[in-house]
């Protein structure tokens, strides 16, 4: 036999053919970007970054030409623009994070152009964003609303029934928006009473939580209320409007639901699914006494801190501290003894 290598007869690529997928790929860096993002909420914030960095350094969107003029720049140029740009934004009065969202999602694509050989420039270390200090706000809402969200609930409906499955998943397990519209009925595992969910920044892998012996409950009730239970690669929590009946529930259908509840229950300020979220870990905060490292398996945080944050929130501790020096200023008697 025989298997030399140069005995196969391997495909060239023609000059032509490289000249036209290089052309391809400058035409369309940009999609090329987006579809290397897993998340679509991801791709979404990024083109509409996109989308307003071009309108502001060229006055259009984001097309071939516009991203072969920017990717044109010298490194001094690109940075000047940039440097123009996040001027812009701070003076639209956009936040902090919004705006290291955009100056990031423009250093992405300059990273991007670079592996494909169409820039040479290094934006890392030449423009910064602002200091931002995460999760300064992990307020939801109290113990008895969030009881009262779940209990108002008329569960002899199919609508009542999906909603009863949606709240308890962010208000028992602390899930994403993303990680709910995700699920499949597949997902479950009525034996083990466990789901398996695609956690934030862990790609495909999934990871798996055990659910209540009440949610289990609401979600056999559900599926077999709504008859999609039989496919696995349904999904789990299903849309109920006439034009959409069916299909998957989205990132924000799962917001209106949660804010219509919220608005029936009376809650005066606005609620949302990620407010749900902090409320669970806070509740879990204080049910556990505090202990960090078991609601960390709620929260699925991968760092200590952020639930530090959340602890020390919960426990208004500055303003505990500052009761006390209140009480001492106040009081003559302790004043003239120190």
């Amino acid at each position: 036999m025989n298997d030399r290598s140069d005995s196969l007869d391997l495909p060239e690529k023609s000059h032509t053919d490289l000249l036209k997928t290089r052309q391809f790929i400058q035409d369309d860096i940009v999609g090329l970007l987006l579809a290397d993002r897993r998340s679509e909420n991801t791709r979404r914030a990024y083109a509409a970054d996109l989308n307003d960095f071009f309108r502001f350094a060229f006055r259009v969107l984001p097309t071939p030409e516009g991203v072969r003029r920017f990717l044109s720049l010298t490194a001094a140029e690109m940075t000047a623009l940039l440097f123009r740009y996040k001027a812009h934004l701070m003076e639209r009065g956009l936040a902090e994070a919004t705006v290291n969202r955009r100056l990031a999602a423009i250093k992405s694509l300059v990273r991007f152009a670079r592996r494909l050989g169409l820039t040479d420039v290094v934006l890392e270390g030449r423009i910064v964003g602002e200091r931002v200090r995460p999760y300064r706000d992990t307020t939801g809402v109290d113990g008895v609303t969030a009881r009262e969200l779940v209990s108002s609930i008329d569960t002899t409906t199919l609508v009542g029934k999906r909603d009863t499955v949606l709240m308890l998943l962010l208000l028992e397990n602390a899930l994403r928006r993303a990680e709910i519209v995700a699920l499949r009925v597949g997902d479950y595992d009525a034996v083990s009473g466990t789901l398996s969910i695609t956690g934030k920044g862990r790609g495909t892998q999934k990871e798996c939580i055990r659910l209540s012996a009440r949610l289990q409950e609401a979600l056999r009730t559900y599926l077999e209320a709504s008859g999609h239970g039989g496919s696995d690669s349904a999904p789990l929590l299903i849309s109920l409007s006439n034009c959409r009946r069916g299909q998957a529930l989205t990132a924000d259908g799962v917001y209106k639901i949660v804010r219509t509840r919220a608005k029936a229950c009376g809650i005066g300020k606005p609620v949302s699914p990620h407010r749900l979220r902090h409320t669970a870990i806070t509740l879990a905060l204080d049910l556990s006494k505090g202990d960090i490292r078991r609601v960390q398996r709620l929260s699925r945080h991968a760092r200590l801190e952020t639930l530090q944050v959340y602890d020390d929130n919960r426990q208004d501790l500055q303003g505990e501290i500052s009761d006390m020096l209140s009480r001492y200023l106040s009081d003559e008697a302790s004043s003239k003894s120190v």
